[in-house]
């Protein structure tokens, strides 16, 4: 008895001491980041502060693939953008030149680079913020004319990050987030060359990891792109507010689905319903 009460004694001073030490470590808390707000009472100026804003921000992605000051990984040097822009249409002022490309990106490709620019970016940040961006890249180099009036401004008070992304099956899903622009996948004919290749990921990756590189990209760094080394600050790290849980899900069991030497998620659907097809016609026959 007197055995037990000592050790329970022990016990119970040892908890204590382990409680008071922790309470001396100082809690680190990470700060939540601030939404970007775009009112519609701006200068010029400061209308295009705020899109270098966005022109930085994952939301975005233009950094992924555009430089500024030097070539992009994948697409065109933006600097002097703004002048640019003035010369590259007749008739067509930068201003119109510069929302139709973020708009409608394939309509005006430079020469020696493909059209893989998301082709939803102007509905993932919103009218705003897409006037912002124009302010921006007009600055470089050039006037800033446009303003934040109409649909923009009214957009602008209601506006708070990005929308969704519009699919329901992993094509539509992965073409409406972007991800064909930097990923290779069989699956969809997608050629990317930014990211790994995504065709047998299933081989290497359980679905509890794809799912974490979706939702926490830079989490673990990929070991082999196609062009380059991987790096940290790529992907967009906001696909878990942009994707709805079934979204995230639909694409978690595709990709893990995709294995070396067996075919693709849809076709193994197929023959699955063609063999039980089959089977119930040889049950049923006499």
């Amino acid at each position: 008895m007197k055995t037990t009460l000592t050790v329970s004694g022990f016990v119970i001073i040892v908890v204590a001491m382990i409680a008071g030490f922790a309470s001396l470590i100082p809690q680190v808390e990470s700060a939540a980041p601030e939404a970007l707000e775009i009112s519609g009472d701006v200068s010029g100026e400061e209308l295009a502060a705020l899109g270098q804003q966005v022109f930085e921000s994952a939301e975005a992605g233009c950094l992924a693939c555009h430089g500024l000051g030097q070539e992009g990984l994948r697409a065109p040097d933006l600097a002097g953008m703004g002048a640019a822009a003035a010369e590259r249409v007749p008739g067509k002022p930068a201003e119109a030149y510069i929302r139709e490309s973020i708009v409608d990106p394939c309509v005006y490709v430079v020469e020696g680079y493909d059209c893989i620019m998301p082709q939803t970016l102007a509905q993932t940040l919103g009218p705003a913020k897409v006037t912002a961006l124009i302010a921006f890249l007009q600055s470089l180099g050039g006037e800033i004319t446009v303003t934040l009036a109409g649909d923009a401004a009214e957009a602008a008070e209601t506006e708070a990050g990005g929308v969704g992304v519009a699919g329901t099956t992993p094509e539509e899903i992965m073409a409406n987030a972007g991800c064909v622009a930097c990923h290779a996948l069989e699956a969809t004919s997608a050629t990317g060359v930014v990211g790994p290749d995504l065709s047998q990921v299933g081989s290497r990756l359980a679905a509890t990891e794809i799912r974490e590189s979706i939702l926490l990209p830079d989490a673990v760094i990929a070991e082999n792109c196609p062009t380059a080394p991987c790096t940290a600050g790529v992907m967009p790290p906001n696909f878990g507010e942009r994707l709805s849980a079934a979204q995230l899900e639909t694409l978690v069991t595709f990709l893990s689905e995709l294995r070396d030497g067996q075919t693709t998620p849809e076709v193994e659907a197929t023959v699955e319903s063609g063999e039980a097809e089959e089977a119930e016609e040889t049950t049923d026959d006499p």
